[in-house]
């Protein structure tokens, strides 16, 4: 039986828990300094949103001004890769700071296994306070993503303050959010993680964001979305007659309605932000926005989901990267995996890496202050369905992205031939939709060698010996949230 914290007092809990650990921290942090305490770390993650969508990355629909005030402060990474566009996999990859083929994880519902080194774990030791605020069942303790968090708040088992609000709509996550932020300990360094389910499908933001892009002249071209006679979800070939809101089948709409989503997590995250200005914390805090993934809103007939393919729309993640003496406020438009996010943090924090690694990942702090070290010249990733081992993998050098097509099925989908290799031109074809393979054989080769590497280094031993560690059943209301997502 899972040892879930009762919904009465999880709030209760998570306002009043004594922290256990160590007092005052003088060790210096990433820029060399010795203040009085290591900066305090917000680690901001929003579920399926492509970094396209954002206003800071170009999108002509004003989004995100908060998002992009926070861009414009610290260091935008242009062009940041998921390792795998599932939740669960991609955060097990956030926060080990390793690929599929070292923890294993490739889908929703399937544990992370608790003997594995999570990064909360690693700031715990460090000293820090470690808090969790989420909104995604696929981030449920029964999957052991509450490992080294002094207390971990599943939104979902949280009763919201406002009668009839979504507790785990935006709203319901920031109130929760400040509520821990006020109950903090103030001599002593922090970890914060909030994640926002929104935008995730169904997009169903409330008033007054809810028709906020309806009509307003960036809609696109009139596409009608298909919808199949059965009323079971579906994403490939179009939608499940379940999944059609409002009676609509038209495209734009559906886009609005996903970027309203986007609006209305974005005024919450000011809303938290603001919280933080009034302890003191947020201009000297370390800041890091990301999303898991993205979402294919019809791209390569593929339509509001994300996970079975490796196009840009759902690896391509949006990284903003805050720390007012370290960050410089600039772009970077190299490559960049998620798997670099943890040595990052732990670096910031004080934690001493060797030549600036952490498992797979590679710490971001020599190109946040501006110096020139070798570039990641390379990301990789992989997707596909759960179902069959026939994973797609990718390889990108933010220029051209190679697609190994393992699946025959996959093949004529991505390719539309009977090829293993499809090589997609990003400068001159974004949206990934012509084969440029025979027309750029240098490039074809130096991507298929560099992921031949890639797929034949050995796993590193994320895992114990064990990961027998009791039984974490999944709890009923965990799995109703999971079904409302779509996963099950």
């Amino acid at each position: 039986m899972s040892h879930r914290i009762p919904t009465s007092l999880a709030l209760a809990l998570a306002l009043g828990l004594a922290l256990a650990g160590c007092g005052r921290d003088s060790a210096p942090n990433a820029a060399g300094e010795r203040p009085g305490r290591r900066p305090d770390v917000l680690l901001l993650t929003i579920d399926t949103l492509r970094a396209d969508h954002l206003s800071a990355w170009g999108y002509p629909r004003l989004t995100s001004p908060t998002l992009d005030r926070m861009a414009a402060e610290g260091t935008r990474f242009a062009f940041a890769q998921a390792q795998r566009p599932k939740t669960g996999p991609s955060f097990t990859s956030m926060f080990t700071s390793g690929y599929c083929s070292d923890h294993g994880v490739r889908r929703i519902g399937q544990p992370a296994g608790c003997s594995m080194r999570f990064l909360a774990e690693e700031m715990k030791e460090l000293g820090y306070q470690t808090h969790a605020v989420v909104a995604n069942a696929a981030l449920a303790r029964e999957f052991y993503f509450d490992q080294g968090f002094d207390t971990y708040i599943e939104t979902w088992g949280v009763e919201p303050r406002k009668a009839g609000l979504d507790p785990t709509g935006a709203e319901a996550v920031t109130d929760l959010a400040e509520a821990v932020v006020g109950k903090l300990d103030r001599d002593r360094p922090y970890f914060l993680w909030v994640h926002y389910v929104d935008p995730h499908e169904p997009y169903t933001p409330p008033e007054p964001f809810r028709d906020h892009f309806q009509g307003d002249g960036h809609s696109g071209p009139p596409v009608e979305v298909p919808v199949a006679r059965r009323n079971s979800r579906q994403s490939w070939n179009g939608i499940g007659r379940r999944q059609v809101l409002d009676g609509r089948t038209d495209l734009p709409f559906y886009v609005a309605r996903y970027d309203a989503e986007i609006r209305y997590v974005d005024d919450q995250i000011a809303r938290l932000l603001e919280a933080l200005r009034r302890r003191g914390d947020y201009d000297r805090m370390l800041t890091v926005m990301t999303s898991d993934h993205g979402e294919s809103l019809g791209e390569h007939n593929y339509w509001f989901d994300h996970g079975m393919f490796g196009f840009q729309t759902c690896l391509h993640v949006p990284l903003v990267v805050r720390l007012p003496g370290l960050a410089r406020a600039a772009v970077d438009s190299g490559p960049v995996e998620l798997v670099d996010l943890a040595p990052t943090i732990l670096e910031v924090a004080g934690k001493r890496l060797r030549e600036g690694t952490w498992m797979r990942g590679r710490s971001l702090v020599p190109r946040l202050r501006g110096e020139a070290p070798p570039a990641r010249p390379i990301a990789f990733a992989e997707a596909g369905y759960s179902s069959r081992e026939g994973w797609i993998r990718v390889a990108t050098d933010g220029r051209f992205t190679l697609h190994r097509l393992l699946d025959r099925a996959d093949r004529r989908r991505v390719a539309h031939a009977d090829r293993e290799f499809a090589l997609f031109d990003l400068a001159a074809d974004p949206g990934e939709t012509r084969n440029v393979a025979d027309l750029h054989g240098a490039d074809l080769t130096r991507l298929r060698d560099a992921l031949a590497a890639w797929e034949q280094a050995a796993p590193l031993p994320l895992r114990g010996d064990s990961d027998d560690c009791g039984d974490r059943a999944m709890e009923s209301d965990t799995e109703a949230q999971l079904r409302a997502l779509g996963y099950l």
